[in-house]
């Protein structure tokens, strides 16, 4: 536990534990909704009840570190860090409506950037909605460099004509691959975020002549894709019934797929922003990122 002055306020902070479940869940749905009502912008946790689910989830995963902050004895915000892979991947960050702008983000991301120094992580990543300027800014002061703007699209794209490339579930003997998949892309693995998949049965692969040449951990907010290109990614997508949350976010550089989305009727939703401290490698390759990298 440490308490820090954040603008002539105590701010106590501690570590997040599964007691604390229906007040993130809370601060995590009315952070996200007055934010976005200001802008216009739909509410990306969706509905009270995923935010408490979320919260949840997130507060007994394994692999996910959580702190707190207090005011007064008071929870009054939080964030998580997936900490399962050699990147960290940060949020969600929130803070009550009414403790904003009043230094208790920037004191619950200055304790989690430590704790990544501490760690050796080799670096950390977000993903910060555009329209949200506090955070844009709060998140280049603290060393944060903008990588990939990301468009998130919403719509169906089910029943795809896939042609010589062919979708099917992903099983445990196909890790080998979609590791060095993952890492000829990315320079890095995210392997224990793909076994969870795995298990659970959200994860596919798309091969092209019995070769594997993608992988999906699912389909929206919440999970990512690696492809050796568009055509791959494209067939995965196809092989979706949905796209939970808001929908997928797609690099907006990678314009050859951003048009084929929106030609066959995705709707562009928002806008959005990779952001990066520490190691980053140029992606090389196709690839979908989810929420938090």
């Amino acid at each position: 536990m440490t308490t820090q002055l954040e603008h002539g306020v105590e701010t106590t902070l501690r570590v997040a534990t599964p007691g604390d479940a229906d007040r993130c869940g809370q601060i995590f749905y009315e952070a996200f909704a007055a934010i976005a009502t200001t802008h216009n912008f739909p509410v990306e946790p969706g509905s009270p009840e995923f935010a408490h689910y979320k919260a949840g989830e997130l507060l007994e995963s394994s692999g996910i570190y959580g702190l707190v902050a207090e005011r007064d004895g008071i929870v009054v915000g939080s964030a998580f860090v997936d900490e399962r892979s050699s990147i960290a991947g940060i949020g969600p960050v929130t803070v009550e409506p009414g403790s904003q702008n009043a230094g208790v983000g920037t004191a619950l991301m200055r304790s989690l950037l430590q704790r990544q120094r501490d760690r050796s992580s080799a670096g950390a990543r977000l993903v910060q909605t555009a329209y949200h300027s506090r955070s844009l800014a709060l998140y280049a002061m603290l060393g944060f460099t903008v990588r990939e703007p990301l468009s998130v699209l919403q719509g169906t794209l089910s029943g795809l004509n896939t042609g010589a490339l062919t979708v099917r579930p992903a099983r445990t003997r196909d890790s080998d691959e979609c590791a060095e998949l993952c890492l000829a892309v990315h320079g890095h693995d995210r392997a224990a975020e793909r076994v969870a998949a795995i298990q659970v049965g959200s994860a596919t692969v798309v091969e092209r002549g019995g070769r594997l040449a993608g992988y999906a951990t699912g389909f929206g907010y919440g999970w990512h894709a690696v492809a050796e290109d568009n055509s791959a990614i494209i067939a995965l997508l196809g092989s979706a019934d949905s796209f939970m949350g808001l929908g997928i976010l797609v690099p907006s550089r990678n314009g050859e797929l951003l048009r084929w989305c929106l030609q066959h009727g995705m709707r562009l939703i928002q806008q959005a922003n990779l952001m990066s401290v520490g190691l980053y490698n140029e992606p090389v390759g196709a690839w979908l990122p989810s929420i938090v990298y």
